[in-house]
């Protein structure tokens, strides 16, 4: 059989637009009924419209139904491809915005765990004074994790992430903030030292550590925990026994509930992180963002 090559993909309309909207806030909910609330659409509603691209498109776009939603190739390529379109028309109401002294618009920040701990970290303050400059912007602000955060600027669906960064990506752009200082803790009730660290003491390990990985094949410690987030660090460090790297900065917030203290002749151990502002470099940030950004950069910069 002759094979027939597949038909171009013909103009895009308004109406397509609004089609890829749709399927985009599905794709990126992971389901047609995960999309319902946000859509304000019924599911069979839903599925109409995505039927219609896919008609508009020539191809499918996702396997749906009992067994779960999938995007299939060409779906994948479609939903990046209606991210730009749709950022391209939310940059075009911006800057007509921007033109009438108005900023409007979602600006979607993420932010790595327990920043607001950290005295330098100016967040609080600037967002503040972001609100009172940009009133009509809506704010949409998540925690997570470092690699997560970079994933989902690199994905679009965050503007900008602040999070400490160790590999550099060549498709970022960073503007340093703050730092950090790791130490190795243990409970102050139970002092430890270097040397004890051996004989049946457990290493918290935080996702993708590297450093604590690291250490435990140094120190040759065989037993491991895992944690989630510096709360559940500290959370197995105050019940004795375990050892795990913490903020100087958090464990000074926890002090007046819980006692920490750093190990031993530990002090080689100790690290710092750099914090940066991060966004994509061939995303343009909407006028919002910019602001933020001075803000952040420059707080006598209000403008």
């Amino acid at each position: 059989m002759k094979h027939v090559p597949p038909a171009p993909v013909p103009p895009l309309t308004e109406s397509d637009l609004r089609l890829l909207r749709i399927f985009r806030a599905v794709a990126e909910a992971g389901g047609l009924t995960a999309a319902e609330a946000q859509l304000g659409m019924e599911r069979s509603t839903i599925s109409r419209h995505l039927l219609a691209l896919e008609t508009r498109l020539g191809s499918r776009l996702c396997f749906r139904g009992p067994s779960g939603f999938e995007l299939t190739d060409f779906g994948h390529r479609a939903l990046l491809a209606s991210i730009v379109a749709c950022d391209a028309l939310e940059m075009v109401h911006h800057e007509l915005n921007l033109a009438r002294n108005i900023l409007s618009g979602e600006l979607k920040i993420g932010i790595a765990d327990n920043c607001l701990s950290n005295p330098q970290c100016r967040l609080a303050g600037t967002l503040a004074r972001f609100r009172a400059a940009a009133p009509d912007v809506t704010l949409n602000v998540a925690i997570g994790l470092p690699g997560a955060l970079v994933e989902d600027v690199l994905e679009r669906r965050l503007h900008l992430a602040i999070s400490g960064q160790p590999a550099i990506n060549s498709k970022l752009e960073y503007v340093s903030l703050f730092t950090e200082e790791f130490r190795l803790y243990t409970a102050a009730a139970r002092p430890l030292a270097l040397d004890d660290l051996r004989d049946g003491v457990v290493l918290v390990t935080r996702t993708n550590d590297r450093r604590t990985q690291n250490l435990a094949r140094r120190l040759h410690i065989k037993q491991h925990a895992v944690a989630f987030g510096l709360e559940a660090v500290a959370t197995m460090l105050v019940g004795g026994g375990f050892v795990g790297f913490l903020p100087t900065h958090y464990v000074e917030m926890l002090r007046p509930i819980h006692q920490l203290a750093e190990v031993a002749g530990a002090e080689a151990f100790r690290y710092t992180t750099q914090f940066s502002l991060i966004s994509a470099i061939n995303r343009p940030l909407p006028p919002s963002g910019r602001l933020l950004t001075r803000l952040l950069t420059d707080p006598q910069s209000a403008s």
